[in-house]
């Protein structure tokens, strides 16, 4: 019995270095999920019959065992199923950023195209700059920003799409090499780009937050609240 409990454990191990192997071979990702996809259910059907026969032979503590495997490889199985399928069919309208409610632009049809060439660990981390990004693009009319600031904004608005729209196409006809290049590398430039959006935004959040303090504080002197009084 202690055998076959290690050779679930085995199995499992296998199944990370599976989830580890689909962040290094993007060709092999369709061939990494339903390896994954079968040792879990391997899994989840050894640990069901451990757990079985270890309780019909009084052997609770083998049986509990299996029983509590099969049901982590259930669950991590429908997580890893639920997972693979929103990204499938996460649309650009259910990408607009929590800290930004109901202000993203159109989509992008350039952002749209490259994301669409990425493989789930890359289009995370797309998707992480576009969102800062955008979020700094729905402040292009607060009147806090400065002059390098209103440069940044107009480099988010016109210049990213272009280096993302450029990217795509120099790998149309690239090798597998010159593409993973070309990606890697526009993803850095992204992710720079992304964290200075995302500073640029906070900081002019902050500059109108103290205007709308003042405006606080002066009506609270103009009109105090129930029980103050003005002196």
């Amino acid at each position: 019995m202690t055998r076959i409990l290690l050779a679930m454990l085995a199995l499992l191990s296998l199944g990370a270095l599976f989830v580890a192997g689909e962040r290094v071979r993007r060709p092999l990702v369709r061939l990494i999920r339903a390896l994954v996809m079968g040792v879990v259910v391997v899994v989840g059907l050894i640990g069901l019959g451990v757990g079985i026969t270890g309780l019909e032979d009084g052997s609770w503590a083998v049986g509990v065992v299996g029983l509590a495997i099969a049901l982590l490889a259930l669950r991590f199985g429908w997580t890893l199923s639920r997972s693979w399928r929103q990204r499938r069919h996460w649309s650009a309208a259910a990408l607009a950023p929590d800290h930004v409610p109901q202000t993203r632009p159109a989509p992008d049809v350039a952002w749209d195209r490259f994301e669409a060439g990425l493989d789930w660990v890359a289009r995370k981390k797309a998707r992480r700059s576009r969102t800062a990004i955008e979020g700094f693009l729905a402040e292009g009319d607060s009147p806090s920003l400065t002059q390098n600031q209103r440069a940044l904004l107009l480099s988010c608005e016109k210049r990213v799409p272009e280096l993302i729209a450029t990217c795509v196409a120099r790998c149309r006809n690239a090798t597998g090499r010159e593409r993973d290049r070309y990606i890697d590398e526009t993803l850095k430039r992204l992710n720079q780009i992304g964290e200075e959006a995302e500073e640029a935004r906070r900081a002019v959040r902050e500059a109108d937050d103290r205007q709308l303090d003042v405006l606080h504080r002066y009506f609270d002197g103009v009109a105090p609240r129930d029980g103050e009084r003005r002196l």
